[in-house]
């Protein structure tokens, strides 16, 4: 189907670029071989696009037709250069939307995915009109679709009221006694930039099971604020700055396919905090879609997850987890999301013992003038079990809300500008477990 997408548009060049040119070009030559090879006379446009090379080597025209005639030829490498080389000497940005577009279509002839994908996000900055970037976009789907290798990457940077997680005040009060902690346990604000990559790579797929390989790298640097350098001088951004490496597996199969689909994954990885090694972890989580009509669905989870601390044995976790989301599609094209947890958490350590309850609600809207909002507020609630340190134990309840906005309009190479604002604020009653934090990202998204 690409194929015969690239086939057509490149037949619909030659018509509109060749023959509206031909007057004006200060080579002929050049754009009488795209005439040419639009009458299907190939001998012709190779004879007339060497003869236009001979008199300016960078005519665009005349270097798209030497690609066109080398992939007609099965010469799949010269066809690439050729076409690589119309994409550079064009001026036109129909021109250069086309040499762009044929040489996707050669990179995934010769099954080099990813690389057309980067050509089809090329084609999609240059162009000129809805209808080229409509094509750029379905054709980058099909060769994703293709492709055995998915990326996601992801940057993004953000000012924090609260970079650290930390507490709205440092007083204790223990058998009656009031205690001071120190100040660096105080939320610090400050600015995070953190960028990730996230992979899966097909391992096999047939019409009812898939299997991938999952792996994922994620790095977030914190700077202070002069506020947080006041309060804490002893404090540095890098005591906060956060690091994952993970790798693992995912299987989607078809079990019951008038059911849904059916994923289990396993995951393991590391993490650092402050520059220092933090943990050690696995997680296991097992997924099941229950489908209703083509607008809803159900889907329902279990996750265990383990954790070795390397600070501190003490704080080693073992968490067992279920969750049930329902999922709508709306008429204009949004989506609605609600969804519920339940985590019980068993460690030694008595800050990390716990049961949460928790849910969710979201709303996804298709567009409201320039940008395509949602909404996602959550809440949850904490009971930590082994917590003796203060009179009636310690319960933390939290809300959230998140607002995103993204600008499809604006693009750069497929990518769109995405604004975050988040808030939270968690409210304990052992006070030095009260939080709060309000940050506002600025990020962007694929368009495909």
């Amino acid at each position: 189907m690409f194929f015969r997408l690239i086939g057509a548009w490149l037949v619909l060049f030659c018509l509109i670029v060749g023959g509206s040119s031909a007057k004006a070009d200060a080579v002929p030559a050049g754009a009488a071989s795209l005439l040419a090879w639009n009458d299907s006379d190939p001998a012709a446009a190779d004879r007339l696009s060497a003869i236009a090379l001979r008199q300016n080597p960078q005519d665009a025209r005349a270097l798209l037709v030497r690609a066109l005639l080398a992939r007609s030829l099965g010469q799949l490498d010269d066809a690439l250069a050729f076409a690589m080389a119309a994409y550079r000497s064009g001026e036109l940005s129909a021109l250069r939307f086309d040499a762009a577009l044929l040489a996707a279509d050669v990179l995934t002839r010769q099954d080099r995915f990813t690389r057309a994908q980067i050509w089809l996000r090329r084609a999609d900055q240059i162009a000129p009109d809805d209808k080229r970037r409509t094509l750029a976009r379905r054709s980058y789907r099909e060769v994703a679709s293709r492709n055995p290798l998915a990326v996601r990457l992801r940057f993004g940077v953000s000012p924090s009221s609260n970079v650290n997680n930390g507490a709205e005040t440092t007083e204790i009060e223990i058998g009656g006694l009031p205690f001071q902690l120190d100040d660096s346990g105080l939320q610090l604000g400050g600015y995070e930039a953190e960028t990730g990559v996230s992979l899966a790579y097909r391992l096999s797929e047939q019409t009812t099971h898939k299997t991938e390989i999952l792996g994922e790298i994620f790095y977030r640097k914190v700077w202070l604020n002069s506020e947080a350098m006041a309060l804490a001088p002893n404090a540095k951004g890098s005591d906060f700055d956060y690091a994952v490496v993970a790798g693992g597996l995912r299987h989607d199969r078809m079990i019951w396919p008038e059911l849904g689909l059916t994923t289990l994954s396993g995951v393991v990885g590391q993490t650092w905090y402050g520059g220092e090694e933090l943990a050690l972890w696995g997680d296991a989580q097992l997924k099941q879609t229950v489908q209703h009509g083509e607008d809803r669905a159900w889907r329902f989870g279990v996750s265990f997850r383990l954790e070795s601390r390397m600070d501190d044995a003490k704080n080693d976790s073992y968490a067992v987890g279920l969750n049930a989301e329902h999922l709508r599609l709306t008429s204009d094209g949004g989506r609605y999301n609600l969804g519920a947890f339940l985590r019980d958490t068993r460690s030694d350590s008595a800050t990390i013992d716990n049961l949460a309850v928790g849910s969710s609600v979201a709303r996804q809207f298709k567009r409201i003038g320039p940008v395509q909002p949602s909404i996602k507020v959550t809440a949850e609630s904490r009971d930590y079990r082994k917590w003796v340190a203060t009179a009636g134990g310690r319960r933390d309840n939290s809300l959230g809300l998140q607002l995103d906005f993204i600008w499809p309009d604006v693009s750069y190479y497929g990518f769109s500008p995405l604004a975050v604002f988040s808030t939270r604020r968690t409210w304990s009653n052992v006070d030095i477990y009260d939080r709060s934090e309000v940050s506002l990202g600025l990020s962007v998204v694929s368009r495909f």
